[in-house]
């Protein structure tokens, strides 16, 4: 098995997809109908895409745990990586869209989740280990990006809390 920091990393981003897969609807159930279809389809291909990857994650620390992992999986699981993924990155674009779209919520946080998820996939692309099955190179951008994505995530998410909590509609803004 692999090291306990790694091993526990992967937990901690399994339950944050986890966490996204609730946090997104209620983000979009509060801006919507502002944030238009950008936002419904995205804020539904996140959810789809977080799901996918959750039950594979789930599935592999399984794997691994009753047994290690196989060098070569069935070709069905990588199909399902990358639809789900796929899925995933295009939800949150279209999400981020939505946001901005709708005027409800801060389009900075908006920005930073768009930033955030294109350093992460960006910077891993150009330094080669997003292409890697067992890195050899410093994944910057999965360091870089996914805080700042979080951190966008976090900023809408605490204006909807903040909104709910003065009892303001989502109609008044939260800016």
């Amino acid at each position: 098995m692999g090291s306990a920091v790694v091993d526990w990393l992967w937990v901690a981003v399994l339950l944050g997809f986890l966490g996204m897969i609730l946090g997104i609807r209620g983000i979009h159930r509060y801006q919507a109908p502002a944030d238009g279809a950008p936002g419904r389809v995205g804020a539904w291909l996140v959810v789809l895409g977080a799901a996918v990857i959750v039950l594979l994650g789930l599935a592999f620390l399984v794997w691994e745990a009753v047994g290690g992992l196989p060098e070569a999986g069935p070709a069905v699981v990588d199909v399902a990586w990358m639809v789900g993924f796929a899925a995933f990155v295009l939800g949150v674009i279209l999400f981020a869209i939505g946001i901005i779209k709708g005027k409800v919520l801060p389009a900075g946080s908006a920005v930073l989740m768009l930033v955030g998820l294109l350093a992460a996939i960006a910077i891993d692309m150009a330094t080669g280990a997003f292409f890697e099955d067992e890195p050899t190179t410093t994944e910057w951008g999965f360091f870089l990006g996914v805080p700042l994505f979080a951190l966008g995530l976090c900023w809408a998410g605490y204006a909807v809390w903040k909104g709910r909590a003065s009892g303001r509609s989502p109609e008044a803004g939260v800016r």
